[in-house]
């Protein structure tokens, strides 16, 4: 009876090792998963929608980044994990920020126009005069 006793501890302990093992190794493919991000970037003004040379793109929080070609196409130097966050800018463009996902190896972004008033001269017809006394 001693055996039938020591081979179902040991039949228990396999399945739950063997459970245990398949439970770690699924969870590692959905969050350690790395992926190689390429993408392109665009902005969008009042009418047109145009594709941005020399947009930045930076991992959040480190100096890790790049721009875009004179297509707007971009690759990431990094292999990026799923809940990572790229950071978008560009002069001119509100910037945005991309959380990575399972299926973000490819992104399509978009920047919208920012509302910037140049300030300047006021419009005046008058003169310049000095108020420096002449000697």
């Amino acid at each position: 009876m001693k055996t039938i006793k020591t081979l179902k501890v040991q039949k228990s302990t396999a399945i739950l090792f063997g459970l245990f093992l398949s439970f770690c190794l699924s969870s590692n493919n959905f969050y350690g998963q790395e992926i190689t991000v390429k993408g392109i970037v665009k902005g969008q003004s009042f009418e047109t929608v145009e594709i941005l040379n020399g947009a930045n793109i930076f991992l959040k929080d480190t100096k890790t980044g790049t721009s875009t070609n004179k297509k707007g196409e971009f690759t990431f130097p990094k292999k990026l994990n799923i809940g990572d966050v790229l950071e978008i800018s560009y002069l001119g463009y509100v910037k945005k920020r991309v959380t990575i996902k399972p299926n973000s190896s490819f992104l399509n972004i978009t920047l919208q126009e920012d509302d910037n008033q140049m300030l300047g001269a006021l419009n005046s017809n008058k003169r310049y005069k000095s108020k420096r006394q002449k000697d």
